[in-house]
């Protein structure tokens, strides 16, 4: 079933070669699944995933929500960094923190449960903006106030676009004193079955100490951030690659 729903439609022989089993074996598993709905066969003697995995799939994806999976990895991600690491999701023109976990080493960030946060000068703002595809990011970029916070703030939508761009090539958003002088951090954005950002993480603490570690931090938060995506049924197809570019 998983080869099928890469490769569309395939014959007995391909599934077995795919599962590694024999083609009798694929035979009597083949059977049962078009049974129960689970494979159809194609008029050409082909079999594609049948209504009973098309009901699997959206009942899973129904019962499935960011905040419900997202912080067992969270977790993870704290003990990896030992930095805060908060998840956020839009609301508005600004992002609201759902979940936050302080690391042992971040006493000093603050980022209570609820508190909002710009677009434009945070890494968790950024890394929504970096999810969302170029006409979306355009449009939203055209109303965002761009109120500069720190004399780091960037408030010009060339260089916003020109930072979202190497965050994409780097793969993690980076904030450098840009909302609190004190503090750096770095984020991901999290993406759902449809492959549309829902929500995004990030990883902040003292400026001092995070900003020497960025390279390490922010491959582990987009690590987490992917396999947040992951469970939330996202499949980072060359397709779904190119929509949010």
């Amino acid at each position: 079933m998983n080869h099928l729903a890469d490769a569309c439609e395939a014959s007995t022989g391909e599934l077995a070669a795919a599962a590694d089993i024999s083609r009798s074996a694929a035979y009597r598993i083949v059977e049962k699944l078009s049974h129960y709905d689970f494979l159809h066969a194609t008029t050409n003697g082909r079999w594609r995933l049948g209504p009973a995995a098309a009901r699997l799939a959206m009942a899973a994806v129904h019962s499935t929500d960011v905040a419900d999976v997202a912080p067992e990895l969270l977790r993870v991600l704290v003990q990896q960094t030992r930095e805060t690491v908060s998840l956020g999701v839009l609301s508005g023109d600004e992002m609201v923190f759902i979940y936050r976990e302080r690391g042992p080493q971040s006493v000093s960030v603050n980022a209570e449960l609820g508190a909002r946060r710009p677009l434009h000068a945070t890494s968790v703002g950024k890394a929504y903006l970096s999810g969302l595809d170029r006409r979306e990011r355009a449009d939203l970029l055209r109303t965002l106030p761009l109120t500069p916070f720190t004399p780091q703030t960037l408030t010009a939508v060339e260089e916003l676009e020109d930072d979202i761009a190497k965050a994409r090539s780097r793969g993690w958003t980076e904030e450098h004193g840009e909302f609190d002088l004190a503090s750096a951090c770095c984020g991901a954005p999290i993406f759902d079955h449809t492959g549309r950002v829902v929500a995004a993480i990030s990883v902040a603490g003292l400026k001092d100490r995070v900003e020497p570690a960025l390279n390490r931090l922010g491959p582990l938060a987009a690590a987490t951030a992917d396999a947040v995506s992951r469970r939330l049924g996202y499949n980072p197809s060359p397709t779904s690659a190119e929509r949010i570019r």
